[in-house]
């Protein structure tokens, strides 16, 4: 039962410093290539020419990931464009986001097509900031796993836009194995049959969950060890199995690093405005549109992005 708290205790102060996160971590992009909005921008951009020659669509394949072009030349968003990214934070390791993500894909340019390579990269850089607002976002204090994925699902549809959907178009799956996962946690006391049936499931899962699925029982190996002698309630098993999977759902793979001094000088500016509007009134959300409207007045493209999960780190 100690060993049990004590897990609970270790996952709850890595939620919390998710939260106390530097807020000082994040660095800027010099080539962002979408509308300087707090809203994602569609993954195919409204300038495309409604009267543009169709072509047939083709493939191009990065890697092991094979990406869709439309007749029009655009983008095609797919789970495998998820996994791409994630793929390419696996590769790199420590080295920040922001010192690749503009360069990373450039070799791809012409077999996408200027169009297509332009939307993968506005959606690269948007997706990091994704993640970056999942590192920030506290965990401690969610009720239960549902709230938690409701709070992810949020952050999704605000940092990707209209193409969440398609890009988590699988993600089902996954949720449906962290069910699982924290059922069978409860309620199966042979821990060497729990942990095959478990990386059975998560094998039979599509390639594009597979690795967030791993990371789950990667994340629970302490747990697994303290069942055995484990006499905790099923009540406080659930507690701590649900922390474990919603803690590994929004764990990067991504690195980040420090901001540079550009970056810095701007958000020092923005920091005093944006005090000077709290003392005329309180502010208690980031999205308020007032804020809205000051981080597109001293930032542009995924920067602005980037402050508003500053922002929302400010209001916790």
């Amino acid at each position: 039962m100690k060993r049990i708290l004590a897990i609970a205790a270790a996952a709850v102060m890595v939620a919390v410093g998710l939260f106390y996160w530097n807020t000082q971590t994040p660095s800027d992009s010099n080539s962002i290539l979408v509308k300087p909005s707090d809203k994602a921008p569609l993954a195919r951009p409204s300038h495309t020419s409604p009267t543009k020659p169709e072509t047939t669509p083709y493939q191009a394949q990065i890697g092991e990931t094979v990406i869709t072009v439309d007749a029009r030349g655009n983008l095609v968003p797919a789970p495998e464009i998820r996994e791409l990214f994630d793929q390419l934070a696996r590769e790199q390791g420590q080295i920040p986001a922001d010192l690749w993500k503009d360069s990373i894909l450039e070799a791809h340019r012409n077999q996408l097509g200027d169009q297509a390579f332009e939307q993968l990269e506005t959606l690269l850089d948007r997706y990091v900031e994704y993640n970056l607002a999942l590192q920030m976002l506290p965990m401690d204090g969610v009720a239960d796993l549902a709230s938690a994925l409701d709070r992810v699902q949020q952050i999704r549809d605000e940092y990707l836009g209209d193409a969440s959907n398609e890009m988590f178009s699988d993600w089902q799956q996954m949720e449906s194995f962290t069910e699982q996962y924290i059922s069978q946690v409860v309620n199966t006391r042979d821990v060497t049959q729990l942990q095959q049936t478990l990386q059975e499931q998560v094998y039979a899962l599509p390639a594009t969950v597979q690795p967030r699925a791993q990371k789950v029982l990667d994340q629970s190996q302490d747990l697994f060890q303290a069942l055995p002698s484990s006499q905790a309630d099923p009540a406080t098993l659930r507690s701590i199995a649900e922390q474990t999977a919603a803690l590994a759902l929004v764990q990067p793979d991504f690195t980040f690093g420090e901001p540079t001094a550009q970056f810095m000088e701007q958000y020092t500016q923005y920091n005093a405005a944006k005090q000077d509007l709290q003392q005329q009134s309180a502010i208690t959300s980031e999205d308020d549109p007032r804020l809205q409207q000051l981080r597109q007045e001293y930032f542009s493209g995924s920067e602005v992005l980037r402050v508003k999960t500053l922002d929302r780190a400010d209001m916790y």
